[in-house]
Formats: structure tokens, sequence, C-alpha cells
């Protein structure tokens, strides 16, 4: 089972390629834009669509005169998708993190053995 049940639900297959997404609203849809990593030459798709439409409710805003006004909210499937993604994109940039300051790790470490073994060279060139 998928650590995703929501995107794979929407048929968002490849979830180790998504690196981004975006959200917005048109009129009465919000459209999620999901954003994958692709290898130059590829011919799937950089990005996929989906659209959501908007619940509606109605609200009383003003019980003395009975006064309502309608609401749309997003889809509780939509937030779900955004939860999962968040956690996606969010995992994904501690991912890079990590990579990162093991990369400097390891750059210091070549600095400090470098200097090491030129100070031993120049022990070995004083002994002869």
């Amino acid at each position: 089972m998928s650590n995703y049940p929501t995107l794979t639900e929407m048929g968002v297959e490849s979830v180790d390629d998504i690196y981004k997404y975006s959200l917005r609203q048109e009129g009465e849809q919000d459209i999620l834009k999901v954003y994958f990593k692709r290898e130059k030459g590829s011919l799937l798709p950089k990005s996929k669509k989906f659209k959501f439409g908007r619940a509606t409710r109605t609200v009383r805003v003003d019980s003395s005169h009975d006064k309502y006004q309608d609401f749309s909210e997003m889809s509780p499937f939509l937030m779900k998708a955004v939860d999962e993604l968040h956690e996606l994109v969010q995992h994904e940039h501690e991912v890079k993190e990590v990579k990162e300051r093991l990369l400097d790790d390891i750059a210091h470490l070549e600095k400090v053995f470098a200097n090491k073994i030129a100070e031993i060279r120049k022990d070995i060139q004083r002994i002869k």
C-alpha cells in the first residue's frame, strides 16, 4: 500500500519525482498542479493538473435578521492531497539539506586530509 493513498487514488504513480506543486482558485474550482522532475528528452509530462469543485455551504450570519450567506470551501479530498504533497515536498527539501551538509563535510575533510598529507610529506623531506 502506498504512503500517499490520496495521490495514488488521483493517479499519481511517480510520487518520488514530485518536486513542487501549486494551488489556485478559479471561480468555483480549485486547480492543483503537480510538477515532476524529468530527465532531458523524457516523454513523460513535466506537470499534471487536477480540478476540484468547491463545496458551497449556506451559513447564518445574522441570527436577529435571519441573514444567510453562501461560503465555498476546499474539497476534503483536495485537502488530503495537499497534506500529502506538502509532506513529500518538505521531505525532499530536508533530503537536499542533509545532502548539502554531507557534501560540505566531505569538502572539509578533503582539505584537512590534503593539509595533513602535505605536512607529512614535508616531514619526510626533512628526514632525507
